[in-house]
């Protein structure tokens, strides 16, 4: 599956009651939420972009947000320490970047090491850490007023904004207006560290509450050589009636995630 952010990547962390069964091998599903609080976007304009310089960095204008799943197997060492392997998969994370929203397909995987504090209860507390990677492609859409300062400031209420390929920030009076455009697919690795809460509810079963914080380390560029112009049009266009943006950088990205789930163990 194909590639974007924002945004986030999430690994499930599974426990007993009591902490792992020593030796045992478990399965889980794990299912939540993930939210960004970071991430800066470089962009390299034309004149008329909301700057006059070439390249400016600037915060999304709405953090990666969306729904987050997992599927993990994983083994108990010991009463404590936990390894696991999980596939990860965040359907549709949305963000606003500049003049354009993004929503963002991830699928990956990652490789987690858990630790239990195991406290003769029914509930064992945790903290874990994961390595990993997610496939991730972006379906690009034209901005609003709601969405984008830039527009918000600029622009009348009840402005449409129209999509357009463009190398040079201009309508040569022959491209089409794009409804979307889906970005070319992007490899990122990601790690995430956190803490969670097991709940023993039967004999082999368990419910998990986690909270994570992750971190993409590579920098993503979705957007290349689009623009918006102001009206559904196939005339020439002027560069200085409409907004551009050679390409657009992602990076800096970090999430929060709060998922549940349960295990199994076998």
């Amino acid at each position: 599956m194909k590639k974007l952010s924002l945004i986030a990547l999430l690994s499930t962390v599974s426990l007993s009651a009591f902490g792992a069964d020593a030796c045992k091998a478990y399965m889980s599903v794990n299912a939540g939420y993930s939210w960004g609080f970071n991430g800066k976007s470089t962009y390299t304009s034309y004149s008329n972009f909301p700057s006059a310089s070439p390249t400016v960095t600037r915060s999304l204008g709405k953090q990666p947000q969306g729904m987050t799943t997992s599927f993990i197997a994983g083994y108990a060492f010991n009463d404590a320490m936990r390894g696991e392997v999980g596939f990860d998969w965040n359907p549709k994370m949305k963000s606003t970047v500049n003049i354009f929203n993004l929503e963002t397909k991830e699928l990956g995987g990652h490789a987690t090491v858990a630790y239990d504090f195991n406290n003769n209860t029914s509930v064992t507390p945790f903290v874990f850490g994961s390595l990993g990677f997610v496939s991730a492609q972006a379906t690009i859409k034209p901005s609003n007023r709601n969405d984008s300062a830039t527009l918000n400031t600029g622009y009348a209420a009840g402005t449409n904004f129209y999509m357009y390929d463009s190398t040079n920030g201009q309508l040569a009076g022959t491209e089409t207006k794009l409804a979307s455009k889906k970005s070319a697919s992007k490899t990122i690795m990601t790690t995430t560290v956190g803490t969670g809460m097991d709940i023993e509810v039967s004999k082999g079963v368990n419910v998990e509450v986690r909270y994570g914080i992750g971190f993409k380390t590579q920098d993503w560029t979705p957007i290349t050589n689009l623009m918006l112009d102001t009206a559904a049009t196939t005339a020439a266009v002027a560069t200085a009636t409409t907004l551009s943006a050679k390409s657009v950088t992602l990076k800096q990205l970090m999430n929060h995630s709060l998922t549940a789930g349960v295990r199994i163990t076998f």
